[in-house]
């Protein structure tokens, strides 16, 4: 379709860089506008994998005419309960919001769908509930109805905020239809005395590529001030200066056109807005009672962008970032929203302009290490990691993987797919899990991780190979669920155990990390399997995955729930996957099933993703049939050639694994 031509360009290259060339385009359309919405949000979670993406993006069938679903608490996407635990006992307080999408790849908006979206939203949202949903949706709608229950509400600061955002590639010159049913829907929300601030936003064309650009940085803002000098030159840096303008100039700044606050500004910041800190509640109240103290009183805010240009008291910031000052911008942006009066409270600004990284680095840290910031969050501008990011291109292999030390880093370049990026996040959790066998911790807070492996993990002398062994392993276990999705349910909360798995299944032995020769042909040894047969070692993998459940719950008599989070279960683990077969082509299952053919012969299944596995026992002598089902096997794949099978390879040659 005749779209607009910089929209078109950007959902082409989203669609490389997220395997949705063979999708339909509808359906792609929807990942692209959920992406970017959400992103506006909070792009934390789709910094590094799509796993984000996949959650909130809820459309097929019984979807309530929903084709994006978040919900935000205290700024944050929750994903399950957990994550409400988790927010709620960094702050007692919650600001709840629910964010709807509904996207058509199409010239125009149309009332039939808005008023189905609106319905749709309208029993979402309803304590009882008409319309079939999806799974998606179902899983969703607990969340929901957790956040609402009276142990979450009691600390809710105000009722829930709704948003819906219907996009088209069309044009918005009036709506009257639309517009009424707009109303009726938020008086109809307003009825339920739960919801407060229903906004809609109907996105054209124009403003989706409003979006993008935010998205991506690529914007410009001009700032009035109240004066500014020029500061000396430094080599590298194309201009600076120091200059003061008030509070409604940062608002400006900060704000997108739908009223969000830019977190994308705040990318290169060392840490993302604390919340009702100690520290924030001083900044409000000098807002509020002391105005004209403020500069004396804050630090004000750092901003480094590619280029400014200064016309007598007007400045124009191409490309800006604030590296320092997220906390102050938060307070002003909060302040603004509240009602409060903001257009005389003065705030000194720093601007920078350069495009050197190393500059950037230097000025981030600088003007961070005065405040309080923990060490941790400077992690990823040490030496270590911009080797790391250096050498992960420059392994000769197929997919060609970038650690992403530092956030949107490669959105620039279309060459460079989603899969192919492993950001610090992913990165630490995985080697935590991987090279360190402690996937029971892996799930927490890269923070926290930095913090409690801190003498462990991203060492000057450690070796760069077993890092990027680990986004190469990442990298083929999410392929291997893209290409299995019914495996991801019931998998994917474990993903980091399965990573240990794998490196345990093929060489069980590691060397000392600190022995870069050793661990350079020990980390080669598990990429090279991992190439040849990434399919088989997962399966395999996922075999024992499976076993050890069976063996935690039967025979351990202990709760399958919170296992991902239990030490003793990534003992059983090891022992497990260490102690398995290492006959070469030799596979491990359970016996599912044996029964008797009419010839009288026995037959039976084997435990296996993603379908179970036949045997016959003309394939397989010596064998008490009759006493063999639920045993551990090993066995070998064979070609099948039997007319009455339909599957491609049956098990031979059986053994009974002697535990």
């Amino acid at each position: 379709m005749n779209f607009e031509p910089v929209i078109n360009a950007r959902f082409k290259q989203f669609r490389e860089q997220h395997d949705l060339l063979e999708v339909k385009d509808g359906l792609a359309f929807e990942h692209f506008v959920n992406f970017n919405v959400f992103f506006a949000h909070n792009p934390e979670p789709f910094l590094g994998n799509s796993d984000f993406l996949d959650l909130c993006s809820v459309g097929g069938s019984n979807d309530l005419a929903i084709d994006g679903l978040a919900i935000k608490l205290n700024g944050a996407f929750v994903r399950d309960k957990d994550d409400v635990s988790t927010i709620l006992e960094r702050n007692k307080k919650a600001s709840v919001e629910f964010i709807f999408i509904q996207s058509k790849y199409k010239e125009k908006f149309e009332m039939g769908e808005f008023n189905n979206f609106t319905s749709g939203v309208r029993d979402f949202l309803s304590e009882e509930h008409l319309q079939p949903m999806n799974e998606s949706i179902i899983r969703m709608l607990k969340i929901k109805d957790h956040i609402l229950s009276e142990e979450i509400m009691i600390l809710w600061e105000r009722n829930p905020s709704v948003r819906l955002y219907y996009v088209t590639m069309g044009k918005n010159q009036g709506l009257p239809h639309i517009d009424a049913l707009s109303s009726q829907f938020k008086q109809d929300i307003s009825n339920m005395n739960i919801y407060e601030d229903v906004h809609i936003h109907l996105v054209d064309s124009k403003a989706l590529k409003t979006i993008c650009d935010n998205n991506s940085n690529y914007y410009s803002e001009i700032i009035e001030v109240i004066d500014s000098m020029p500061l000396t030159p430094v080599e590298d840096v194309e201009n600076s200066c120091m200059a003061l303008c008030y509070a409604d100039e940062i608002y400006k700044l900060v704000k997108t056109p739908d009223g969000l606050i830019r977190k994308s500004l705040f990318n290169d910041n060392v840490r993302d807005f604390q919340g009702d800190t100690l520290i924030n509640q001083e900044i409000e109240q000098t807002i509020s009672s002391e105005p004209s103290k403020f500069v004396l009183l804050n630090n004000g805010i750092t901003i480094v962008c590619n280029e400014y240009k200064a016309n007598n008291r007007k400045i124009t910031l191409i490309n800006p970032q604030i590296v320092n000052g997220c906390q102050t911008s938060h307070m002003i942006y909060f302040a603004k929203e509240t009602g409060l009066d903001i257009s005389k409270v003065p705030v000194s600004v720093k601007i920078i302009s350069t495009n050197n990284e190393h500059i950037t680095g230097q000025v981030v840290r600088g003007t961070n290490k005065q405040n309080i910031v923990f060490d941790e969050a400077f992690e990823t501008i040490r030496d270590f990691h911009k080797e790391l990011e250096d050498f992960f291109p420059s392994v000769n292999d197929k997919i060609n993987l970038y650690y992403e030390r530092r956030s949107k880093q490669y959105n620039s370049s279309p060459i460079i797919k989603q899969a192919q990026k492993v950001s610090f996040r992913s990165l630490i959790q995985g080697f935590v899990a991987m090279f360190l066998n402690q996937p029971e911790v892996s799930y927490q807070h890269e923070s926290r991780l930095v913090k409690d492996f801190r003498n462990k993990v991203f060492l000057d002398d450690h070796s760069k190979l077993p890092y990027f062994t680990t986004g190469f392993a990442i990298y083929y276990l999410d392929k291997y669920f893209k290409e299995n999705p019914q495996l991801v349910k019931e998998n994917k909360s474990l993903k980091y155990h399965i990573l240990m798995i794998i490196r345990e299944t093929i060489e069980p032995k590691m060397p000392n990390l600190r022995n870069e020769k050793e661990i350079d042909n020990y980390c080669k040894k598990v990429i090279e399997s991992i190439s040849n047969d990434y399919k088989k070692i997962i399966r395999n993998s996922l075999d024992i995955l499976n076993r050890c459940k069976d063996i935690w719950v039967n025979e351990m008599k202990k709760s399958i729930y919170g296992i991902k989070d239990v030490a003793d279960f990534t003992k059983l683990i090891i022992e497990q996957a260490s102690n398995r077969p290492q006959e070469p082509g030799r596979e491990f299952g359970m016996v599912k099933k044996v029964s008797i053919d009419k010839n009288g012969h026995y037959y039976g299944f084997i435990q296996r993703v993603p379908s179970n596995i036949f045997f016959h026992s003309k394939n397989s002598e010596n064998l008490n049939y009759s006493m063999l089902e639920g045993q551990q096997v090993t066995y070998l794949l064979k070609n099948n050639t039997s007319p009455y099978r339909k599957s491609e390879e049956v098990a031979v040659d059986l053994k009974i694994e002697i535990k």
